[in-house]
């Protein structure tokens, strides 16, 4: 019997970032920073900065792995902060940017999770990791525009 089936699925990709969120979050217990706080330095670090802090607000609340609302990632932003890890990140600010102690914590804080990020993919072929990092990409990027299209 042949499955019409597709051999990647949503499941799949679900259940492959909850189990590294779960590593994650057990690599970050023993430190001052949750993962959401993690990611969003990261955010700041390789995407920013943000001329309009409303456009990184946004894009938090999107990203449907951190799990959070407008007013959750405006208290997150607000967190970061108030911490003196970032900066300019309030609606109406900006422009919203890591501090250079933000970007201490997130040095501290990649040097910790490099060795499992090591051990999860340094031994994958580096040409499958370029294609499921497209493929990964496209299928986002159908996915956004077919809920606009709805």
């Amino acid at each position: 019997m042949t499955s019409s089936m597709p051999t990647l699925t949503g499941q799949d990709i679900a259940e492959a970032q909850g189990a590294l969120r779960a590593l994650l979050d057990t690599m970050l217990s023993g430190t001052d920073a949750t993962a959401n706080e993690f990611i969003t330095l990261r955010v700041l670090a390789v995407r920013g900065p943000y001329d309009d802090p409303a456009v990184l607000h946004d894009f938090l609340a999107a990203q449907r792995q951190l799990d959070l609302t407008p007013a959750g990632a405006a208290e997150l932003l607000a967190g970061l902060e108030k911490a003196g890890l970032a900066e300019g990140t309030a609606r109406g600010a900006g422009p919203a940017r890591i501090t250079a102690a933000g970007s201490a914590v997130l040095t501290r804080l990649t040097e910790l999770t490099s060795p499992a990020t090591r051990q999860v993919f340094g031994d994958l072929d580096p040409a499958d990791l370029a294609t499921a990092h497209r493929v990964l990409a496209e299928v986002a990027q159908r996915a956004d525009q077919l809920r606009a299209e709805m």
